[in-house]
């Protein structure tokens, strides 16, 4: 036990932790904060421009490392300034430490200047959240922090340090906790129960989301699938929880159209993995799920299980662990005859898929010429560019189908998307942390322009840190999500209604304010120039930027 300053004590507790970078901004209530970090350089600091590309990096770096992002922001102001990224990182589930400097705790009665309640800011966007008020209390509340941090449901919490609290000193030994084993088993019962389910079933289908891959269990939700004969669906493709070229699976879910309740009708027995069942952002005049269709559930979140529907059997527990036992239940079922029954349905669903990628095809060879440039055109430049075991980042909101038809995502981890919908802006930052978390892996981020302007100052961080990434805008000078949605709120009456969504005059120069920041920087205009230009940018392992003009037609 030693006599030590409480940011002394914190930084000790970082390294007890295994923290490698912390994501911040300052002000005069991060002094003492950022004075420490002086003396702990094996800590790296990464100062940002802005709050928003601070937490974007930290979600960036924690979704790819699987650690704690932590992060540094400066009292209330700062907090708030990173609440759109924070609340992406909040229902995406990714686990994140952020400390907010906080006032001297003498001072806070007489409601000094700088200072906020900032438990009551964060509250909403974390899972828990504390001001440390006695510098005893360090070690305690830190390593509570860590705990609820990375404890499924995994989230980010908020911690509030005053400035007296990180200058007083104290007696101090920190004993880390051991690590959190929270693989736990799903009820025995309940796999029996999902197991006669299955075994009946004559047309059964599988939604997935990020619980596959916060469970690392893309390999056991494929044998799943093969096992039962489904079609696989995503109603948010935001991570690799599903190979997007297997025969097996179907693409997108629309949530914001009746259509899909349809399809469902046709499914006897649904399987609902680690998903948002549903979260709809358009009111529809009945509900997505059909009473007919009996569901299982299976997630690590039980607040998830049953939420918004009724269902016949929940499985709750690690994700990964519910498929290996269940798996391992469907193979003491399997015979001749039903394992013919699955290899049928398996080949009618790779003959409907065939259809669908086939029409795709012809639609990427239609507009292979189109000026502007075509996004479909775009995409299979960037899929026969990249390199093997390049990690994508997506925050090209309007183009995303696309992309994820088109590129080759099979991988855990390789492709990355804001979760469950959020906030628009997150991509440039998140790669910036993608590639401090994979030093060794290529990171490209595809990124809409409007997107991008949102978290602009991530650039300068870029070349600051000298932080190799690929950044390719698709700038078509408008916010076309925005009027896509409209177009399914007011159909044909949105047409030319464009109040709201124009990104010009004047047209953002990508290329001269990427340069402004110290970045090289392309221009594309015709589909002819894409080839040699994406060849130079995803060679030269530098941070780069590509400003790519496309159409914005709907």
């Amino acid at each position: 036990m030693a006599n030590v300053t409480g940011k002394e004590a914190l930084m000790q507790i970082l390294h007890h932790e295994g923290v490698e970078y912390v994501f911040g901004i300052p002000g005069a209530t991060e002094t003492h904060f950022v004075d420490v970090m002086e003396d702990h350089p094996e800590i790296k600091y990464i100062l940002c421009l802005h709050e928003l590309t601070a937490v974007g990096m930290a979600e960036g770096y924690a979704r790819t490392s699987g650690k704690v992002g932590f992060l540094n922001l400066h009292t209330g102001t700062g907090l708030a300034a990173g609440m759109p990224m924070l609340s992406n990182a909040y229902y995406g589930g990714v686990p994140m430490i952020v400390t907010v400097g906080q006032q001297d705790t003498r001072l806070l009665a007489s409601e000094p200047a700088m200072s906020d309640n900032l438990v009551r800011i964060a509250g909403p966007f974390v899972k828990w959240a504390t001001e440390i008020i006695h510098t005893e209390d360090i070690p305690m509340l830190m390593r509570r922090a860590f705990k609820i941090a990375t404890h499924p449901p995994t989230g980010p919490v908020m911690v509030s340090l005053p400035s007296d609290v990180l200058a007083n000193d104290f007696d101090f030994e920190y004993v880390p906790s051991c690590h959190s084993f929270t693989k736990l088993h799903p009820d025995d019962e309940a796999i029996k129960k999902a197991c006669d389910l299955l075994t009946s079933a004559q047309n059964p289908a599988i939604i997935v989301e990020d619980g596959i891959t916060k469970c690392e269990a893309l390999v056991e939700v494929v044998r799943f699938a093969e096992q039962i004969g489904a079609r696989v669906y995503q109603p948010w493709m935001s991570d690799v929880n599903f190979p997007v070229d297997h025969p097996q699976y179907m693409g997108d879910i629309d949530v914001t159209s009746l259509n899909t309740r349809d399809m469902l009708e046709k499914v006897d027995v649904l399987v609902v993995i680690g998903a948002l069942f549903f979260q709809q952002p358009i009111y529809l005049p009945k509900p997505l799920l059909p009473p007919t269709t009996r569901v299982i559930q299976i997630d690590d979140n039980p607040w998830q299980i049953a939420k918004n529907f009724p269902i016949s059997c929940n499985i709750e527990g690690h994700i990964k662990v519910a498929l290996n036992d269940l798996n391992t239940a469907l193979d003491k079922k399997v015979t001749a005859a039903t394992t013919k029954t699955t290899l049928d349905r398996i080949n009618i669903i790779s003959q409907e898929k065939q259809t669908i990628t086939k029409a795709f095809e012809d639609k990427i060879q239609q507009e292979k010429t189109n000026v502007p440039i075509s996004a479909t055109r775009l995409i299979q430049e960037i899929k026969d560019a990249i390199k093997p075991g390049t990690l994508i980042v997506d925050d090209c909101w309007s183009y995303s189908a696309i992309l994820r038809k088109m590129l080759p995502l099979s991988e855990l981890r390789s492709y990355q998307r804001a979760r469950g919908g959020g906030s628009i802006g997150g991509g440039l930052p998140a790669a910036l942390g993608t590639k401090l978390a994979s030093p060794d892996r290529p990171v490209v981020c595809i990124s809409g322009d409007g997107s991008a302007l949102w978290g602009i100052q991530s650039l300068w961080v870029a070349s600051r840190y000298n932080i190799p990434v690929t950044i390719i805008i698709i700038s078509n000078a408008a916010y076309r999500q925005v009027r896509l949605m409209k177009r399914k709120i007011l159909g044909d009456k949105a047409i030319g209604r464009n109040l709201g969504t124009e990104l010009l005059p004047p047209r953002n120069d990508f290329c001269k304010i990427a340069e402004g920041m110290g970045l090289i920087a392309r221009k594309v205009e015709r589909p002819e120039q894409l080839k040699e230009a994406l060849r130079q940018a995803l060679g030269c392992n530098k941070p780069n930027l590509v400003d790519i003009a496309v159409d914005a037609a709907l």
